[in-house]
């Protein structure tokens, strides 16, 4: 074995004792457990149909982009749910793992979603889905 190998699982070790670098280490995505869930069942199943059969366009899938209103404000906005190494949500790439992406996938054209960030409530129609 390589001492370098031991050297790293030692530093990885002494972070540990520190409780925020552990919160840092074992943390670091903002969905809790049950949220996780609830997206690995959306998931199930959606790349299971053959390449050559198409999807239905008025699903909201991973690579669909989503004209979305917000029902508070009325303010829209488009966006795309991508995967969590592609998301840059100023480009309007949002990950499937955040809370709006989770919320948005399996749902179709005209359907209201409603999830909350910390203690602020949102509010979204679908508009469009392609």
């Amino acid at each position: 074995m390589n001492i370098k190998y031991f050297s790293d699982i030692r530093n990885f070790i002494g972070k540990l004792m520190d409780p925020v670098e552990r919160n840092k280490t074992f943390y670091p995505l903002t969905l809790s457990p049950v949220e996780i869930a609830n997206v690995i069942d959306k998931l199930e199943g959606i790349y299971d149909s053959p390449p050559d059969t198409p999807r239905d366009g008025n699903i909201v899938a991973i690579e669909s982009s989503i004209n979305l209103i917000d029902m508070l404000d009325g303010s829209q906005t488009t966006i795309t749910v991508v995967l969590p190494g592609d998301s840059d949500p100023s480009q309007g790439k949002i990950s499937v793992l955040s809370p709006l992406g989770s919320a948005l996938l399996g749902k179709k054209h005209g359907e209201a979603i409603t999830f909350f960030v910390g203690n602020r409530m949102n509010r979204f129609r679908i508009l469009a889905v392609a």
